[in-house]
């Protein structure tokens, strides 16, 4: 409690003597700061002296509002704002002295139980950025409030980190207000923890804004994030498990489409939650598959445990084999192609084998091998038909310069997507006469290295020492200096094809079809399919003839071939007759 409210509960009676002294000390620190005008001063002093308030750490936000009633009674409207701005001002500048004793300093981001006035935050950078706000009301943060603790610390730390961010004035009010819309709500609704918010009261929120027509955008997700990335220890019960406190080894993520995230809200049977949660935790830190991969899986047995909710509320461990094979029928019915088919039982198998082991049942509830379908390898021709590259070859002028680089890796030796985004400085070398490209295949776990043609190996040259890229550095990065990602690029691609009238502006880029493109040309040139194979960074053979769109040009050369032979033309058995029949 401030000292000049402590006097009104114990009034204390100084002396003539002491009562000039107090009033020339507080004088002497308001005109120390000599930026505001001795008529604000002194009306500033003589308010402070009649209200008994003798340290201007006494100053908060109902002393300032009390201020400003008081300048009613002789202050016109116009003329209040520089009173009211003086008075700021003369707070601020006794928080700069403040902040530079170590007492000062180790306040700044303490948190405590009372009411937070952004424009006279304990640190001055913060409470500088305030100064000239107008609506000062909306910038006090009531952290007396009859709610929990938890939550009230939460939301100071997500407030101190909005404050402390990168982002303008303009974006930094956005937040704050979405974040005291999403206080008031938790509040309201006995929210008592942001981490184990649930579905239901993330769509209450929503509507509740949208009926007040407030604009909180992505808030949740922002305070979710801030909170599990600075807890102490990671939260393994959150709802949200952001991937980003995690150290992956670099091997295990794909930088061009990370993971940002994995989500349980949807699994609302808090037993098989649990579950889900103990077996992500054995997936991410005991094996070591990819991230992305790990996150297919996981939307797999997501699925299944959600569905499985609709037909019995019995956690999975004691769900009666029925319900399982219900799930199952449920599949069968949806149109998935078989393979995609059998990876959803395989991952749901993977989930029991982990329950089993754990000891959480005896036997697993369903013999996989009767469910699997057989799987008939279906091709599909995705190769860009000439004409159409040739032209996107033509106007590659009108692409951005990054684009026509990373269209050319795609076109010309088919990287993936993903390996494009992803190229480092050192990727290329020369070897004998030959140019030769280093990639790390994300999807393989391994590196592959191939020859490549010397134009590119020049271009790239020039361009690395263009923009002096080194040789631990992406190539091609994001916004904050990362890997491209995959569907910017994507996106990007799609906008300048449809802008250069790519097949009359009815192109749309697919990456992965300039593989099958490149991987038919070799066929057509003889190459060996095991040689297009290492090329493309296949394991197996089976893999590469799917890419292959051999089959439509193999019989049009056979066509071409056979009725080539004159006994085999369909005219052969043509006469010529006169009018008369002769």
């Amino acid at each position: 409690m401030p000292a000049y409210q402590i006097q009104r509960v114990e009034p204390q009676k100084l002396s003539q003597e002491e009562w000039q002294e107090a009033e020339s000390r507080i004088a002497e620190e308001i005109n120390s700061c000599t930026k505001v005008g001795s008529t604000y001063r002194n009306k500033m002093i003589k308010f402070l002296a009649k209200n008994k308030i003798w340290d201007l750490a006494d100053i908060d936000y109902e002393v300032r509002c009390k201020y400003e009633e008081s300048l009613k009674e002789d202050i016109g409207n116009n003329a209040r704002c520089n009173y009211m701005l003086g008075f700021d001002r003369i707070k601020l500048h006794f928080i700069d002295s403040q902040a530079r004793t170590l007492s000062g300093r180790q306040n700044r981001r303490r948190y405590q139980n009372q009411q937070l006035f952004l424009p006279y935050h304990p640190d001055p950078d913060i409470a500088g950025k305030f100064l000239k706000s107008r609506n000062k009301e909306k910038l006090l943060w009531d952290f007396k409030r009859e709610t929990s603790e938890i939550l009230k610390k939460q939301i100071f730390k997500i407030l101190h980190e909005i404050l402390q961010g990168n982002d303008c004035m303009n974006i930094i009010n956005q937040k704050l207000n979405a974040l005291k819309a999403l206080y008031d709500f938790c509040v309201e609704q006995e929210i008592t923890d942001l981490e184990y918010i649930e579905a239901k009261q993330i769509e209450a929120f929503d509507r509740h804004c949208k009926m007040a027509e407030k604009k909180v955008g992505n808030i949740l997700d922002i305070s979710r994030r801030i909170i599990f990335l600075d807890s102490v220890q990671i939260n393994w019960k959150a709802n949200v498990w952001y991937m980003e406190r995690f150290h992956f080894e670099s091997t295990r993520v794909n930088p061009a489409a990370p993971v940002k995230a994995i989500s349980f809200l949807k699994v609302t049977q808090k037993r098989n939650r649990e579950l889900l949660q103990q077996y992500m935790k054995y997936c991410l830190g005991t094996t070591n598959l990819t991230i992305n991969n790990i996150r297919a899986e996981f939307d797999m047995v997501r699925s299944f445990l959600e569905k499985m909710q609709e037909y019995t509320q019995e956690d999975i461990c004691v769900a009666e084999k029925v319900h399982i094979e219900r799930y199952f029928h449920y599949l069968e019915k949806s149109e998935i192609q078989p393979a995609t088919y059998n990876k959803k039982i395989i991952s749901i198998l993977h989930f029991f084998d982990y329950l089993k082991v754990r000891g959480y049942i005896e036997k697993i509830p369903f013999q996989e091998q009767y469910y699997l379908k057989k799987v008939v390898l279906k091709h599909h021709d995705r190769s860009v038909v000439r004409q159409v590259y040739m032209e996107i070859m033509q106007k590659l002028n009108c692409f951005p310069e990054d684009l026509r680089l990373m269209f050319l890796h795609q076109w010309a030796i088919g990287l993936r997507a993903s390996e494009v985004c992803t190229l480092k400085g050192d990727a290329y070398y020369i070897q004998g006469r030959d140019a030769w490209i280093q990639v790390y295949q994300i999807k393989m776990k391994n590196y592959k290295r191939i020859p490549i043609p010397m134009i590119l190996y020049k271009l790239m040259k020039v361009y690395l020492d263009k923009y002096e890229i080194a040789p631990d550095e992406y190539i091609f990065k994001n916004a904050k200096g990362g890997a491209y990602l995959y569907t910017t690029y994507k996106s990007r691609m799609l906008k300048y094809c449809k802008e250069s009238n790519i097949a009359n502006g009815e192109y749309m880029f697919q990456s992965h079809d300039y593989r099958h493109t490149l991987a038919t040309f070799f066929y057509d040139q003889g190459i060996s399919i095991q040689g297009i194979r290492d090329y493309l960074g296949h394991t197996y053979e089976e893999m590469t003839e799917q890419y292959i769109d051999f089959m439509p040009k193999k019989v049009r050369k056979a066509n071409e071939a056979y009725f080539s032979k004159k006994e085999n033309s369909l005219a052969s058995g043509i006469e010529k007759r006169s009018r008369n029949g002769k």
